[in-house]
């Protein structure tokens, strides 16, 4: 192809027909002068490089795969034109999947507002709830954004589920197609994504509590700075909580997809040339309501975190105005006040100046009353104006913003604060102290830019019992869910 290439950038004319080895020879002996050509072999080493830098700039998704015949797990770099040959997803269901390749996560430091989305697509899943993005089959599913922590120990999780499950079926001498695996991975996503919003909650909880707190005391307080973040953070919490749960309804009200998640019965009845029947989808319908109502409880709890956050802010503006009706009648008192005294002292000055007082005959006296009242007047301007000066105001304002972006970041990433506590609770003292929480805090944040004071925050939010150290008993719900994992491990290992 390179040849032909400089054959036809020498413009040379193309027999019509090569009945002989006349015309090859005549062809290869000019093409073979073209290369030699300096110019030629400078072509073919720029050519060379850009396939070089095209090859790395496609780009590379971290996926793993979790197999149902050996419970396995698996990670390894896919190109996008091996994800679309390897499955039966579209292009354009990439979109929906809104995957983060190798190339992305090194230059990107937004975080991703991720989509929501469950779609059939034909012996395949395409599933994007939560944290999680997969492809689930029959017998295999592709779980993407491998690097994510959360998503490690989804793996792991569902890895342990499907030990458990298949290993009641041979107890019981049952048929594992009873329970499809598609279900089961879709029962998995959609508990692991409605734990992880109910947690979240438990974490704003004292957040959110230690602030409204400070501003019922005093709100001139810091805690102030802290309601805008914090009202930022829950209205993108319950956008996403939303568009989960209008996903789940949007589910239930079309039986048409409905069946199409049932992709092992679809694949069973396309085999023996039958079709499912609507009333199949009973077991998909019924999975999906109980989620859906769980993720109205968590949407529950949401607006009314969001409804104490709107009932403060009315306080203080009512507060905020009762003072500044004070400060105007105050002002309005001082100026009669200043205006009347004003009359009488210079009533008093310009016809008082003549009682006896023992210093009417000295030379300076009255250069020095008059210099010494107009410095202790001056003094008093220039106190006034430094007080209501811009410096002042604008020393208060970039430590107010100071605090609202070390509480922005601090809320940037709470699926780092999730994996944090929750690992925290796994350790045999179920503790940790400020040091570690930060070292975990660091490992697991997205963007790995938390800082000490973001930390500091918020450790001082959740540390309830404010003795250092994070307990088990400052989280209940993570408490639970602990014993619900270690009664998992029991009857795995039985």
């Amino acid at each position: 192809r390179t040849m032909m290439r400089f054959y036809f950038s020498s413009r040379l004319q193309l027999p019509q027909f090569l009945p002989n080895n006349k015309h090859l020879a005549t062809l290869g002996g000019r093409v073979r002068a073209r290369l030699q050509e300096p110019s030629s072999r400078n072509n073919i080493r720029r050519l060379y490089s850009q396939r070089i830098e095209t090859e790395e700039s496609i780009p590379l998704y971290k996926v793993t795969k979790l197999s149902r015949r050996n419970g396995e797990i698996s990670t390894k770099y896919l190109r996008t034109s091996e994800i679309l040959h390897n499955s039966s997803i579209y292009a354009r269901d990439l979109f929906s999947l809104q995957l983060t390749s190798k190339q992305e996560r090194k230059t990107t430091r937004r975080i991703k507002t991720p989509r929501t989305a469950i779609l059939p697509r034909g012996k395949q899943i395409i599933l994007n709830f939560g944290v999680i993005r997969a492809v689930v089959g029959t017998d295999e599913v592709w779980l993407f954004d491998a690097h994510s922590a959360a998503v490690k120990e989804f793996a792991i999780e569902l890895q342990n589920i499907l030990k458990i499950v298949w290993g009641k079926h041979e107890n019981s001498k049952a048929s594992a197609v009873d329970i499809p695996f598609e279900l089961i991975v879709l029962e998995a996503v959609l508990r692991d994504t409605t734990n992880i919003y109910q947690r979240r909650l438990y974490l704003y909880e004292p957040i959110l509590s230690r602030a409204l707190d400070s501003v019922s005391s005093d709100f001139f307080s810091e805690g102030m700075n802290r309601i805008a973040p914090l009202q930022e953070s829950l209205q993108a919490f319950e956008l996403r909580v939303k568009k989960s749960l209008e996903c789940v309804s949007d589910l239930l009200n079309n039986d048409e997809d409905m069946l199409g998640l049932l992709v092992t019965e679809q694949y069973s009845a396309e085999k023996s040339g039958k079709t499912v029947e609507h009333s199949q989808h009973e077991q998909v319908e019924l999975l999906l309501e109980e989620y859906g109502r769980r993720l109205n409880d968590v949407l529950y709890e949401i607006q009314f975190l969001l409804t104490r956050l709107q009932s403060t802010q009315e306080f203080v503006q009512l507060a905020l105005s009762s003072f500044r009706n004070r400060m105007i009648r105050m002002e309005l008192y001082i100026g009669i006040t200043g205006l009347t005294l004003g009359i009488g002292t210079a009533v008093a000055g310009f016809f008082g100046m003549n009682l006896m007082s023992g210093i009417e005959d000295h030379p300076t006296a009255f250069y020095a009353v008059l210099g010494g009242t107009s410095l202790v007047s001056l003094v008093v301007a220039v106190g006034c104006i430094k007080f209501i000066s811009t410096g002042s105001l604008q020393r208060d304002a970039e430590k107010n913003l100071g605090e609202i972006e070390t509480l922005e970041n601090a809320l940037s990433d709470m699926n780092a604060l999730d994996v944090t506590i929750k690992n925290a609770l796994r350790t045999s003292t179920c503790t940790m102290s400020k040091e570690d929480f930060g070292k975990a805090l660091r490992k697991y944040h997205a963007l790995n830019k938390i800082k000490q004071p973001e930390i500091d925050l918020l450790f001082d939010s959740l540390d309830q019992d404010k003795n250092g150290t994070l307990l088990l008993g400052d989280f209940p719900a993570f408490s639970n869910e602990l014993q619900k994992e270690q009664e998992r491990a029991m009857l795995l290992e039985s």
